[in-house]
């Protein structure tokens, strides 16, 4: 544990791993905040059950270490989001870096924390103005390579290659992985952990898990040694067995049954589409205004609309063939949506998360609702639903005729 220096009675401590981590396994680091003033302070990034997000910037000339920090001084944040400190208190909180040093790889690396600005909606946080701002001392973090992996073959020459065509979203991913055999499959696993991360590398995870999903069945064993060694990247690693179980044509679990029964019943029988409701929900804030789209079983589509800066939404009803709600009807079987579930615990500054609720008869076994960050919306298995979704929901009554297929 390593303490910087104080600023205005307040200094921060980052605590590292005693032993050895692995490069792309759990890597947690401990934040610690001192208030060694007279006064309570108000300190963001220590609610638990708050939303947050890390920026993780690379070493550069002017500070030759890693620096991390709060993601989120672009938001205005409510009260709840701060956390009192009383007098000679110290607080303690949890640093996920586990994605960060997944890419950074294996090394001795110096990080620091710095507590930048963060504001607050009823200006009761703390340092909001000026450039001096709280640091922990340079703490050293030693991180091996991942020793799965080289057990299985997978040199670091390889798993760089193997990087970049994932970057690069080559197309021949899955055959490249299975020309590695079984360590092929063990890196694409591993990788898949990345859905957690935000923006860009999150879009290496996805990829990751549609190259597993056109391999399928070989690939589901891999998943489930990669759930064992990576417990922080449950979530994710969860999430893509189930779907690559469905992908691969096992049954639905129990719990799910009713309403995958219930889905395929309405989209072979036209007849018993009665009660059948879907409401999406693509943004709802003053930021970004509303687009809210439902449809029922008869056809018929009610969108709603509001602009940025207007108090009032517009609403606008059209209707859609029985062909158009059959494709909608197949989306949501393709996109198996009783199976989507949010993933990640943070956003990046301002990200929408989209709602979806789908009633196909009356009772809870038959009602599925979710909300998502918009990545996990627009980059997963579900974004080709989420598009359509989008499309349906377009204010201008251009025609649906255009819709394309689930698949």
């Amino acid at each position: 544990m390593v303490w910087g220096p104080p600023v205005r009675s307040v200094r921060f401590g980052i605590e590292v791993p005693t032993k050895d981590v692995e490069a792309g396994g759990t890597i947690r680091l401990t934040l610690l905040c001192e208030n060694a003033s007279s006064a309570p302070i108000q300190v963001f990034g220590f609610v638990s059950d708050y939303p947050r997000s890390l920026r993780v910037s690379p070493p550069k000339s002017h500070r030759p270490y890693i620096r991390v920090s709060f993601g989120d001084v672009n938001v205005l944040h409510p009260p709840e989001a701060f956390v009192t400190i009383a007098p000679g208190e110290v607080r303690r909180t949890d640093l996920d870096l586990s994605f960060a040093f997944d890419r950074r790889g294996a090394g001795r690396w110096p990080i620091a924390f710095a507590y930048d600005p963060v504001r607050s909606r009823t200006r009761q946080g703390w340092l909001e103005a000026g450039d001096e701002a709280p640091q922990s001392a340079v703490a050293n973090l030693l991180v091996s390579s991942a020793r799965s992996l080289r057990e299985a073959g997978i040199t670091e020459e390889t798993e760089e290659a193997l990087d970049m065509a994932l970057l690069r979203g080559d197309g021949d991913l899955a055959d490249q992985l299975r020309g590695y055999g079984e360590g092929g499959l063990a890196f694409a696993a591993r990788r898949v952990a990345r859905i957690l991360s935000s923006g860009t590398e999150a879009s290496l995870g996805w990829r990751a898990l549609e190259a597993l999903s056109l391999i399928r069945a070989d690939a589901v064993a891999p998943l489930q040694t990669a759930r064992a060694q990576l417990p922080h990247a449950e979530a994710a690693l969860g999430f893509a067995e189930d779907w690559l179980r469905h992908r691969c044509g096992e049954d639905a679990p129990a719990h799910h049954l009713p309403f995958v029964t219930m889905l395929d019943r309405i989209i072979d029988d036209r007849a018993s589409r009665g009660n059948f409701l879907l409401s999406w929900t693509s943004r709802d804030s003053a930021v970004h205004g509303t687009q809210r789209l439902q449809l029922l079983g008869s056809g018929e589509r009610i969108v709603s609309h509001r602009a940025p800066g207007e108090s009032v939404a517009r609403t606008r009803r059209l209707s859609l063939t029985e062909l158009q709600m059959d494709t909608v009807a197949e989306a949501l079987r393709y996109a198996a949506v009783w199976l989507l579930r949010p993933l990640r615990e943070g956003a990046m500054p301002d990200e929408p998360r989209p709602t979806l609720e789908v009633q196909l008869a009356l009772g809870d076994p038959f009602v599925h609702s979710v909300a998502m960050w918009n990545g996990e919306w627009r980059q997963g298995p579900a974004s080709a639903l989420a598009d359509l979704l989008d499309r349906l929901s377009a204010f201008d009554g251009r025609s649906a005729s255009r819709m394309p297929p689930p698949a």
